[in-house]
């Protein structure tokens, strides 16, 4: 189990240009699992006993040029695209992507927004300041268990001080990242989105790299409740004047289902959802969507979870993949929870001095841009921001996969008690426990790996100082 946690920070060396930043790059990697508390950098030395003259050293870790967010990302994602377990269908590898919020109080944090929460649960404000994320995914398949591995991060609203950026929508943003992935790894991919990103600018996005008449990425989500499509129109068989019509019949999808027309081919075929197999309803109807002039196919699916129509670019995907796929989109959110809560990978605080401070106050319908003094400094600190995040998305990427290759030696050496064990193969919050005190254990003892040998010298070239002389 440790010696493929050497091999996943070797793998990594590639994307730092100096060698002691590597070094930091494992020492801060170390530290994001044996921690107990999400407060941060801080977090960090208490978990390794390191001294407080450290700290500088980390903080300028995440601002060093050594390394960017770009090229660590980029070896990243070409040793996934190489992992055995990836979901493969029709010759693609299948991504999944989505937003995620996080809070930030911070009157100097750059790239901080007011945000509206559009959850369900009572217990959060409806406007709060903060930052928007945007996450794509690799999906990866375990025995019957699906799993998201994260690819890249990347904050989709606000600015570095006031530099003019260019505004792109969220929605097509973070299109625009799974087709850098898929360039990356020179791959075709299918991107799993929910029905956030059933709109237009989307699927149009899409058609803007095309490989041999093909898409780079073909996009499967689930349609809004009041989507409307056309027929496909039949030429007449003689020329009339004017044009001829491009729109045929108007359908309003979600009414097809009381529908008694003889006219619909309806199926009934065995699907997987959400892990069950059940006798599943299908309707498939390829039809001109006038958002993007052109045809998408439109699976109308009717389960025991209900009613929904699905939509995809590619009009050869099959109707039970297809729902397969879109119910495997959910495990993001399960990433985005362990992300937040069981590793605090958002539980950040950068600021920059030359920022100008802000109202905490959320403001609904006001847009002002924090105006900063030295534009290249508060930039390199919202880089810093994107790369605390992704380097803990690949450390949750690491102990997913470690998981998977060593469920009985993680479940051995974490020394968990679990009420109710649900899989096999074990979570990342038990993963997490085992490589600690795989950790712990062989720096109380004689470990000679080359990363314990890293944190001890770490120790003795800055050894603690007491309390008297460090607040004097």
């Amino acid at each position: 189990m440790f010696k493929e946690f050497q091999k996943y920070l070797t793998s990594m060396r590639p994307a730092f240009t100096r060698q002691t930043t590597y070094y930091w790059f494992v020492i801060v990697c170390a530290g994001f699992i044996m921690r107990n508390d999400f407060f941060g950098v801080s977090s960090i030395i208490r978990a390794l006993n390191l001294s407080a003259a450290c700290y500088p050293l980390i903080i300028h870790f995440f601002h060093s040029s050594a390394w960017s967010v770009d090229s660590f990302v980029y070896c990243w994602q070409l040793f996934l695209a190489n992992d055995k377990h990836k979901v493969i269908v029709n010759d693609r590898i299948v991504l999944t992507g989505d937003h995620t919020k996080a809070p930030k109080d911070g009157r100097k944090i750059p790239a901080v927004t007011t945000l509206h929460q559009n959850s369900e649960t009572s217990s959060k404000p409806s406007y709060f300041r903060g930052h928007h994320w945007g996450c794509v995914a690799i999906l990866l398949k375990i025995g019957k268990r699906y799993l998201s591995t994260p690819l890249e991060a990347s904050i989709q609203e606000g600015t570095a001080g006031s530099e003019n950026r260019e505004k792109i929508p969220k929605t097509i943003k973070i299109v625009q990242i799974a087709q850098a992935i898929s360039k990356r790894i020179n791959e075709k991919t299918y991107f799993i989105l929910d029905a956030y990103f059933s709109v237009g600018t989307v699927f149009n996005e899409i058609y803007k790299i095309m490989i041999e008449d093909n898409p780079l990425v073909h996009i499967l989500t689930r349609a809004k409740k009041n989507v409307v499509a056309y027929r496909i129109p039949i030429k007449p068989k003689k020329k009339k004047r004017g044009r001829n019509k491009f729109y045929g019949k108007k359908l309003k999808l979600m009414n097809i289902f009381n529908s008694k027309d003889k006219c619909y081919d309806w199926k009934t075929k065995k699907a997987n959802v959400y892990g069950r197999q059940e006798n599943v309803r299908f309707l498939v109807l390829d039809l001109i969507w006038k958002p993007t002039k052109g045809i998408i196919r439109f699976i109308l699916v009717e389960s025991s979870r209900g009613r929904m129509v699905l939509m995809s670019s590619d009009i050869t995907l099959d109707c039970v993949t297809a729902l397969e796929l879109y119910c495997c989109r959910v495990t993001i959110e399960t990433m985005f929870d362990v992300l937040k809560n069981k590793l605090g990978g958002l539980a950040y605080h950068f600021w920059s001095s030359y920022l100008e401070a802000t109202s905490r106050k959320p403001l609904k319908k006001k847009k002002k841009i924090q105006k900063t003094t030295n534009q290249e400094s508060t930039t390199n600190t919202l880089l810093a921001i994107e790369k605390f995040v992704n380097l803990q998305l690949f450390v949750l990427g690491v102990l997913q996969l470690i998981s998977i290759k060593f469920p009985e030696e993680v479940v051995k050496a974490s020394r968990c008690w679990l009420r109710t064990r649900t899989s096999k193969t074990p979570s990342e919050f038990e993963t997490r426990i085992a490589l600690g005190n795989v950790i712990r254990n062989n720096l109380s003892g004689f470990g000679k790996n080359w990363i314990i040998r890293l944190i001890k010298n770490l120790r003795k070239e800055y050894p603690k100082i007491s309390i008297e002389k460090d607040s004097a």
